[in-house]
């Protein structure tokens, strides 16, 4: 959508409201699922426990996402003339993003995106109106628009951000993602790591926006809660206290709620087979083969974690 065009959702000054943003996305999603805008790739869950942990993962098959579409590479095929064909210019999905697609403005700076290729219903992209780097640190324009969607969502929703070359990013144009609790149905509105971050909080004594070490995890995971109402300056203060734990340039995921924000530093985007990305330090891993399937069920979850997460 370019940058003066209102979006269909959009009150008079251009952004959506809060009232009636999930109706928006709701309308948005059915419309684009109709025409073939977006498509819902279907998926086999198996509930995993991880006896290390105690947490059970939502393990997801999705065998079509092995043909997802990707940026094109270099093309090494020769052309009509005999000469190297020129490789098709790669376009950015979200400068602008596509009409149907989008769900309106959530603020001067950022936009609400349907993902275009879901495995959950309702898979929204918080994406910035200009290009920013998928490698820049979030602030707290990027969490103001998370938070409104978080907000939006009748059960409440996860927001991630992966960082970096290790971290599972599939797009270089700055962007956070947000799926609706629960991850399955009949399950519980939190993320499946929830209690291991809860009990954490009690062991420390930690205080709202507060950094302390998830060691239930196994990997480096740090983590601070988040009073009900938190404003976005105070979420990214909480943000930059938990950077500090993150060393230079590392790859990271990063979790967001509308009770907790984590932060897990990567050393490695896969184990094995499987690529992970921040949904697999929230409980929920989503492979694209029996193979990979396999390998979750005999490696377990937390060997999978603790290989591409930095150690403790």
């Amino acid at each position: 959508m370019a940058s003066g065009t209102v979006a269909p959702n959009a009150a008079p000054d251009g952004v959506l409201p809060q009232e009636g943003m999930w109706q928006a996305v709701l309308r948005t999603y059915d419309a684009a699922q109709a025409s073939g805008a977006a498509t819902m790739t279907q998926t086999q869950v198996e509930l995993v426990p991880d006896q290390a942990t105690g947490v059970t993962f939502v393990v997801r098959l999705a065998p079509s996402l092995r043909a997802k579409p990707k940026a094109p590479a270099q093309a090494s095929s020769e052309g009509s003339s005999g000469q190297p064909a020129a490789a098709p210019a790669w376009r950015n999905p979200f400068l602008p993003p596509e009409p149907e697609l989008t769900v309106g403005h959530l603020s001067p700076t950022h936009t609400l995106v349907l993902n275009k290729f879901n495995v959950v219903p309702h898979h929204c992209l918080v994406v910035t109106r200009q290009f920013e780097a998928q490698t820049d640190p979030l602030n707290a324009r990027d969490l103001h628009g998370a938070l409104r969607v978080l907000r939006a969502m009748p059960a409440g929703g996860l927001a991630f951000y992966n960082c970096g070359e290790h971290s599972g990013r599939s797009q270089p144009h700055k962007h956070m993602q947000v799926v609706p609790l629960p991850l399955i149905d009949g399950g519980a509105a939190e993320p499946p790591v929830q209690p291991l971050i809860e009990a954490a909080a009690s062991a420390a004594g930690a205080q709202p926006y507060q950094v302390f070490e998830v060691r239930g995890m196994p990997c480096q995971s740090y983590a601070a809660q988040l009073p009900e109402g938190s404003t976005p300056q105070q979420v990214a203060g909480a943000y930059d206290a938990l950077m500090a734990r993150i060393p230079q340039g590392a790859s990271y995921n990063a979790l967001l709620t509308r009770t907790a924000i984590m932060l897990c530093p990567r050393r490695a985007e896969s184990s094995g087979p499987c690529a992970i990305n921040s949904l697999g330090f929230a409980g929920t891993i989503l492979v694209k083969s029996g193979e990979e399937a396999a390998y979750v069920r005999q490696a377990g979850p937390s060997a999978i974690l603790a290989a591409v997460g930095q150690p403790w």
